[in-house]
């Protein structure tokens, strides 16, 4: 994959990518707390290497907290 200056992505940040748009998605569906939790693992795991990556998950963090509390039936983690 490429990105907009048809140099080689970035397989980390492509990476975030997807993972953002999945977590939005659990969260929407119902799975805020699910989801929170995996971004919260994640940006653990990127903070240090990979700071950027790691701010994106802040912010789908911060997204996550403000939708409205529904019972979360997965199981932890």
């Amino acid at each position: 994959m490429t990105d907009s200056s048809g140099s080689p992505a970035d397989p980390i940040s492509e990476t975030t990518d997807v993972l953002v748009r999945a977590l939005r998605a659990l969260g929407n569906a119902g799975q805020p707390d699910t989801a929170s939790r995996l971004a919260a693992r994640a940006w653990w795991a990127l903070k240090s290497q990979h700071p950027r990556e790691a701010e994106r998950l802040n912010g789908i963090l911060h997204y996550l907290a403000r939708l409205p509390e529904q019972v979360d039936s997965a199981p932890n983690e």
